[in-house]
């Protein structure tokens, strides 16, 4: 167990997680006017569609490139890496859970709301990504998608559209639907390194 927090960059992690929670409450609220190529001339795309990136980017990068010794170890690691992915979305729930119940004021509650989806949505992106393109470009989906979100994602009158689910308002219930469905796809095809090997 040692060894893996130690492999697994945990401390990291959890700095780059706090890190991203003190911007996101300080600057949830901030935007960038981007030209569309969606539907809108131009739209002032929400500083929380691009924060939750660095969790779900820190995450893959401390999961690294796993060592030989991890496919004849006793002990699965696999199971543990998904826990550490739903380990951070869990603390990002902690945190949401009391400004979206409104017990703390001068926090917009859907920039916590749309922060807590992203990253789910994210988080799962990466973690396909790694099953299917490997630990160095994991991160391109989600990148990608934020980056296709913040220029196509936005039509008249700055509403985003059916699919551009990290710039969907927090009431969209498609937004939460689908980003769950990418992260449980996500924690599968991790999960995956400790089910037997066919030969």
């Amino acid at each position: 167990m040692t060894w893996w927090l130690h492999t697994r960059r945990v401390v990291l992690l959890t700095m780059v997680t706090i890190g991203f929670w003190a911007v996101t409450l300080v600057l949830g609220n901030s935007s960038l006017p981007l030209p569309q190529l969606g539907g809108a001339t131009s739209a002032n795309v929400p500083f929380i569609l691009f924060a939750p990136l660095a969790p779900a980017i820190a995450l893959n990068a401390c999961y690294g490139t796993p060592a030989p010794i991890e496919t004849t170890a006793l002990r699965r690691v696999a199971a543990l890496d998904g826990l550490l992915a739903v380990s951070v979305i869990a603390a990002t729930a902690v945190v949401t859970a009391p400004i979206a119940a409104g017990w703390l004021s001068g926090v917009d509650s859907s920039t916590v709301e749309s922060a807590l989806r992203n990253l789910a949505c994210y988080t799962g992106l990466a973690l396909i990504g790694r099953a299917a393109l490997g630990t160095h470009a994991s991160t391109v989906l989600p990148t990608l998608l934020a980056l296709t979100v913040s220029v196509l994602g936005y039509g008249p009158e700055q509403t985003a559209h059916w699919w551009a689910w990290p710039a969907a308002h927090p009431s969209d219930l498609l937004s939460w639907a689908g980003s769950a469905v990418l992260l449980l796809i996500g924690l599968y095809r991790t999960a995956q390194g400790d089910f037997p090997r066919r030969s």
